[in-house]
């Protein structure tokens, strides 16, 4: 509010109109009152030449009324893109210069209700202007078509929401890892790389496995390649993903490590958007190299974690090869394990 009231001109007439709004809870929404009773008061800027912006000034009101006023040049009965005729426009703004400001004050009570209507009308699709708690249809269509579980109260292990502009990423099914990357960049702010087609070895229920038998055992042969296998394991080339991120700041990176405070997170939007049991791998690099010291205060947010964010090297000296870090590399855990 603070910027809007210190530089109107920054936003657009919509924003504008639905942060005023949403500072006024207590009076009718804009366009839905008789115009005394609502949160903010319009009017139109009137004027032969080009108009810059959206909004032309946001000023108190000294009526009684809405406290603030907000004139725009975006719909006006009169000036040069209004239907009324450029000599009563001329004849207006004289009377303006007179300091006699009726005309456009009867004016006015038409342009408070148009710009009105002209705001509702936008808010009806566009769902950032309807607020959280909106009653519309549309976001409700949009949570039951994608299945982001809003209205069933599914939330992240800290209580997050789903983004209910992340639906075309989850509409579509079978979901794909693409639709996955653009959603986890976007919600973590990390630019996340990723690997399908990361195999993995299953187990094989007992009653699964070949086994040499008499011919009265009862049970039906079994072939190799054909219901029949070697082994208690099965190898599947499905069987999980691998996601990795680019080199992060100590912060970050702790972050994303197990028990970190976005861990949860991650792994919870991701069980989410796959649906089903699958192993997902994730890679982290620092973007610089520890120097932990056994029995040193550590001074950066990241606590040695041996394998993770401490490794094991001999001292530097001279003619020694440099010590390698190796990337730290964990399975995603479960949601709510």
């Amino acid at each position: 509010m603070s910027q809007l009231r210190a530089a109107p001109h920054d936003f657009n007439l919509f924003q504008a109109i639905s942060l005023l709004e949403r500072s006024e809870p207590a009076r009718a929404r804009v366009g839905r009152g008789i115009g005394a009773n609502e949160a903010l008061r319009l009017a139109a800027q009137v004027g032969m030449a080009f108009a810059p912006s959206d909004i032309a000034s946001l000023d108190e009101s000294a009526r009684p009324g809405p406290p603030l006023t907000l004139r725009t040049p975006a719909l006006s009965l009169a000036g040069a893109q209004g239907p009324l005729a450029a000599a009563f426009t001329e004849l207006l703004l004289a009377r303006r210069r007179a300091r006699d400001g009726a005309g456009l004050d009867f004016l006015d009570i038409f342009n408070q209700r148009l710009i009105g209507f002209w705001y509702r009308a936008r808010c009806k699709h566009h769902l950032p202007l309807q607020g959280i708690a909106s009653p519309a249809p549309l976001p409700h269509s949009l949570d039951a078509l994608s299945g982001l579980g809003l209205a069933e109260g599914a939330h992240g292990p800290g209580g997050e929401l789903a983004w209910l502009r992340h639906a075309g990423l989850q509409g579509a099914a079978p979901r794909s890892l693409a639709s996955l990357l653009a959603l986890l960049r976007d919600r973590l702010g990390v630019q996340f790389e990723g690997q399908q087609f990361v195999g993995g070895w299953h187990p094989l229920a007992v009653s699964d496995r070949a086994r040499l038998q008499g011919l009265g055992g009862g049970h039906l042969a079994q072939r190799l390649g054909g219901g029949g296998s070697l082994g208690a394991r099965a190898w599947d080339q499905c069987a999980g993903i691998a996601l990795g991120a680019p080199a992060l700041a100590h912060e970050r990176f702790a972050e994303l490590l197990p028990g970190g405070r976005q861990c949860g997170l991650l792994a919870w939007l991701v069980a989410r958007h796959l649906q089903r049991d699958m192993k997902v791998t994730l890679e982290l690099k620092l973007a610089t190299s520890p120097k932990s010291r056994l029995g040193a205060r550590q001074a950066d947010a990241l606590a040695p974690r041996l394998g993770r964010s401490a490794w094991l090297c001999g001292r530097a000296a001279p003619g020694r090869r440099e010590c390698e870090y190796q990337a730290a590399r964990f399975v995603l855990p479960a949601p709510g394990s």
